[in-house]
């Protein structure tokens, strides 16, 4: 089982909350410069087991030549906690399960079980939220940590240089991408959650090796048929809507003079309007892959 996206939000991951080591591969960077400007582009993975071997030379020496560390969002902002209950709680007198099928009542018991979770609690939230809740203590009982993930080893690396670190979004921005889902959509985000882990499927691990490979095709494919799944207003408001806001911030960025380093989720830097894809479009040339 590997939702969709595991690899997108990384509010989520600080909002919230063994599998085998993968061999060492070289993930995708590429590299964006003028006269007076160097920007390197990272796909991330939020959420990681310990075992997944992916930091080299090569992107340790890109981000310690940078002036800048640059994320989705900053993950430790005080009002995270705040924001998760304001838009992920439901308004008094309501319950999760009363709007669910009975098929996902069903499964939704089942998840709290098997992650530990709390059913009391989670009848208290709304679908997005609970999906999140459920997927990361899902993927914490099969060894994966936000610890472990990218933004959390490069960022301590970027704290011990003294690079000043900034975010493509806001929190509230970001935990908005999944509240102002309408209805359906946000129904159906929950539903496909709990149909994979219901259903098993495959390993929580299945893209880190073609992401820590660098081997886009194969993540390309992947994400392509789970998107598929996830269906299209999902897809627009996840990944192609920040696509173009950030484009436009790298856009601007490089008006500008300095060097950043920035790392965003795997997700948004492969398949149809991906980031590099709409940098290139604006002749703007993006060295890599």
């Amino acid at each position: 089982m590997r939702t969709w996206f595991f690899a997108l939000l990384a509010a989520a991951a600080s909002a919230l909350a063994a599998c085998a080591p993968v061999q060492m591969g070289e993930p995708a960077l590429w590299r964006i410069a003028d006269a007076d400007s160097e920007i390197y582009l990272f796909g991330s993975v939020h959420v990681l087991p310990r075992g997944v071997q992916w930091l080299n030379p090569r992107i340790l020496a890109a981000l310690e030549s940078s002036d800048e560390f640059v994320t989705e969002t900053d993950v430790e902002a005080a009002d995270f906690s705040e924001l998760a209950q304001r838009y992920g709680t439901l308004p008094a007198g309501e319950t999760l399960t009363e709007r669910l099928s009975a098929d996902d009542r069903e499964r939704l018991a089942r998840a709290a079980q098997e992650t530990g979770l709390d059913p009391v609690a989670l009848d208290r939230l709304r679908p997005w939220f609970a999906a999140l809740q459920i997927t990361y203590a899902y993927a914490a009982r099969q060894g994966h940590s936000t610890e472990a993930g990218v933004e959390s080893v490069l960022g301590a690396r970027a704290r011990a240089r003294n690079i000043r670190f900034g975010y493509l979004e806001t929190p509230e921005q970001q935990i908005r991408v999944l509240a102002d889902l309408a209805p359906a959509d946000e129904a159906h985000f929950l539903s496909v959650t709990l149909r994979q882990i219901h259903e098993g499927g495959r390993a929580l691990s299945d893209l880190d090796g073609p992401w820590a490979q660098g081997d886009l095709e194969t993540l390309s494919r992947e994400l392509d048929r789970q998107w598929a799944e996830a269906g299209p207003a999902i897809h627009n408001a996840l990944i192609i809507e920040r696509n173009r806001a950030w484009a436009d911030a790298i856009a601007e960025r490089l008006e500008g003079s300095g060097s950043a380093f920035i790392t965003v989720g795997a997700a948004h830097l492969v398949g149809d309007e991906n980031v590099v894809q709409l940098l290139r479009e604006r002749g703007i040339t993006v060295e890599g892959p």
